[in-house]
This record gives structure tokens, sequence and C-alpha cells, in this order.
């Protein structure tokens, strides 16, 4: 937890369709940052989730990210095939801390508006968690 509070390290990746994403784009947004595979049973559980939370809370609150480091079409077709309604990119390495640190997937982090880390966490990301933390605003 020595992330929470302080500036989300900037990043930029491209998404399934070769639009790129900068992390800093998102200022005066929550972002939520997933880390996932689609070969992770976890992970699999977790979309629905996500799918709920991209439906109920709206992009000016919430931006979603989740990133794979696989190849972009096993990528895509597993995103068009599970109808997955928020944003996937791909990581090709060279990420900064502390998103290489990564290890266990799924993993997330939380950014405020301001663009500071207000959670982390490894495993399943708790839906309750987030919708704290937005009410929390």
């Amino acid at each position: 937890q020595g992330w929470y509070g302080r500036p989300a390290p900037d990043f930029v990746l491209t998404d399934i369709n070769g639009k790129e994403h900068k992390l800093s784009d998102y200022k005066g947004k929550n972002v939520l940052v997933v880390f996932w595979a689609t070969w992770c049973g976890p992970c699999k559980m977790e979309i629905p989730h996500l799918i709920e939370l991209r439906n109920t809370v709206s992009e000016e609150d919430l931006s979603i990210l989740a990133i794979s480091n696989e190849n972009p079409d096993l990528v895509r077709s597993f995103v068009a095939q599970a109808r997955i309604n928020y944003t996937v990119v791909i990581d090709r390495g060279g990420l900064p801390a502390p998103y290489s640190a990564i290890n266990a997937i799924p993993s997330g982090f939380f950014m405020d508006r301001k663009g500071n880390v207000k959670l982390g966490t490894t495993g399943l990301v708790s839906l309750e968690e987030i919708k704290a933390i937005l009410d929390a605003e």
C-alpha cells in the first residue's frame, strides 16, 4: 500500500482497436485499472461485475481500463464473445511501477479524479469498495 494517496505513474497503452490511451488523459475522472487474462478463471468471474459497473456508473464518473498482455487478436475475439463493454488495452511490457510489480491476476488499481492511487488490490476487485469510494466523493 506504499502507493496509496500518491500520484499514479502515467502510462500509454493501445486498445484492441488500435487507439492509444494515456492514463493522464483520464485526469478529472475516477479510473479503475484491472490486470487480467483470457485464461484466468477468477478474471472471467470478474467480467460480469465490471460490465455491470460500466452499465450502472457513467463514463464521466468512472473509466475502466482492463490490461492484458496477451495477443491482441485473441483478446479482441474474447472481448467480442464476452460482450465486454469497457476499454481493453494491451501491455507489451514497459509499464512503470507499481504496475510492473503485478505478479498475480486479477489485480487492480483505483485512481481518483486527481490521479492519486486510492486502492491497490490483488484478487477480485470488490464492487462494494469501488462504489463506496465513488459515493464518498
